[in-house]
């Protein structure tokens, strides 16, 4: 994955939802080190982030107050989308499953490192309205 195929599977498989819970995506960071991706609610905000020579792929949902964000260690602020999955991820009905996956079918993966992504995006679909709602 390159980082514009990177910047594809954020507007296809990442804008859509996340505009529709109110977020708006920030002006991408792409270097030859790392893609970043983040987006901005009132309370929150949302940064994905990959590093291709590693092939690790980093979600993390940070609070906003007063326009500052929580502190990145502080996994209580700032939980990983791994975080957000064990405390809501066994609530999901099969409904929701077949909905979330409906709603990914049109965005086309080319590699292992696009299917990752992807499946980051079905996963933050599924967990962050709860853990907003909460």
């Amino acid at each position: 994955m390159n980082c514009q195929d990177f910047l594809r599977i954020a507007n296809e498989a990442f804008v859509p939802f996340l505009k529709g819970l109110g977020f708006v995506m920030d002006e991408p960071s792409i270097s030859g080190r790392f893609y970043r991706v983040s987006f901005t609610g009132s309370a929150h905000a949302v940064s994905v982030s990959y590093e291709p020579g590693d092939d690790a792929l980093f979600v993390m949902v940070f609070s906003r107050k007063n326009g500052e964000l929580s502190d990145i260690d502080d996994r209580t602020k700032t939980p990983r989308l791994a975080d957000l999955n064990s405390r809501y991820m066994a609530a999901i009905t099969n409904e929701e499953r077949a909905e979330n996956e409906s709603a990914f079918e049109s965005v086309v993966v080319n590699d292992k490192e696009e299917r990752l992504l992807v499946k980051a995006a079905k996963e933050l679909r599924l967990v962050l309205p709860k853990y907003l709602r909460s």
